[in-house]
């Protein structure tokens, strides 16, 4: 017996949307905040040496995610205060404004 199915694309972005947004939710989660930069991290290196090519790309992302967990470890410490702050609130600061401007850039260009 064959079925026709009529699928709305509008309906399907949002559920493949949705379901996106709620597994990279999951994985910060059980992973830990520190891997909210390994999302946030390659769309900066595309981004900062604007190419798609993987022969860049891998090593920057290597490097630059090295940096930026430096810095933020560095950050949390706060030198000179015995004040030491949790690292995924700094990560999370590093990492929050690189996604939000992938999304916008992303519904800007649709």
């Amino acid at each position: 017996m064959l079925f026709l199915v009529v699928l709305s694309v509008q309906q399907a972005r949002f559920w493949i949307i949705t379901s996106a947004s709620i597994l990279s939710g999951a994985i910060t989660v059980f992973c830990g905040p520190i891997a909210f930069l390994g999302v946030a991290v390659p769309h900066l290196c595309r981004s900062l040496f604007k190419t798609s090519d993987h022969r860049i790309l891998v090593p920057a992302v290597i490097f630059v995610g090295a940096i930026l967990a430096l810095l933020a470890d560095l950050l949390s410490q706060l030198p000179g205060s015995q004040i030491v702050l949790p690292l995924n609130s700094v990560t999370a600061l590093i990492g929050t404004p690189v996604v939000t401007w992938v999304i916008l850039r992303r519904h800007s260009h649709t």
